[in-house]
């Protein structure tokens, strides 16, 4: 797993620190890294164009020998797409994202829609804080260690087609969501293992979590 940590709400040094361990490749978007250095974790990689990072942080990621890649404020690419694009070139398989939601809607929006582009990639890749897990489905996606918790389904395309649930308290099947209805929302996981079906489209997931590593198969 390659794991992203990005500069919107921080999450708790905790769940950093945990998913830093399970990772192969670390890259830290910019004030990302201050959130990885405050959680006592190195990243391998930090981008960016470094304009949210508080005065000192570049010599501490120096002093460890961190690989730097700096960016202008005058791009068209955001932080956290750079970051991607980075896990992607170094062949990244499973992509995990902190840090990416908070008050800024329009940044928290603009990460959802870069799980569209990795899964375009063939790339499984979800976003990750200390209360919930954001991921998308286009054909078929299990759920375990999930049983209770809250999770809302809605459509990233305009239509989703063939949308069969199994294990929840409210099951569809071979229903269809589009834009503007949106009919999915507040779900419960009832089952020990849960699945989600979809023929055509792409469905957005919101799962509410304790923070947990709950598994998205």
């Amino acid at each position: 797993m390659f794991l992203i940590v990005t500069a919107g709400e921080p999450p708790s040094k905790g769940l950093l620190s945990r998913k830093a361990s399970q990772a192969e490749c670390i890259i830290a978007a910019d004030r990302g890294a201050e959130y990885c250095l405050d959680a006592g974790v190195i990243p391998h990689l930090v981008v960016g164009d470094m304009d949210s990072l508080d005065e000192g942080v570049l010599p501490r990621l120096d002093a460890s020998g961190v690989v730097i890649k700096r960016f202008s404020t005058d791009k068209d690419q955001t932080d956290t797409e750079i970051a991607l694009m980075e896990a992607l070139q170094r062949g990244a398989r499973v992509v995990e994202i902190l840090g990416a939601l908070g008050d800024r809607f329009d940044h928290a929006l603009a990460n959802v829609h870069l799980l569209r582009m990795a899964l375009r990639h063939g790339i499984q890749a979800r976003i990750t804080s200390d209360t919930q897990q954001i991921f998308l489905v286009d054909a078929e996606t299990s759920l375990e260690r999930c049983r209770g918790c809250t999770v809302s389904f809605l459509p990233l395309t305009e239509k989703v087609q063939g949308i069969t649930l199994r294990g929840f308290v409210y099951e569809l099947d071979d229903a269809c969501m589009e834009i503007g209805k949106p009919f999915g929302v507040s779900n419960r996981v009832k089952s020990a293992k849960a699945r989600v079906m979809v023929k055509e489209g792409v469905l957005l997931a919101v799962l509410a979590t304790g923070g947990g590593d709950e598994n998205l198969g």
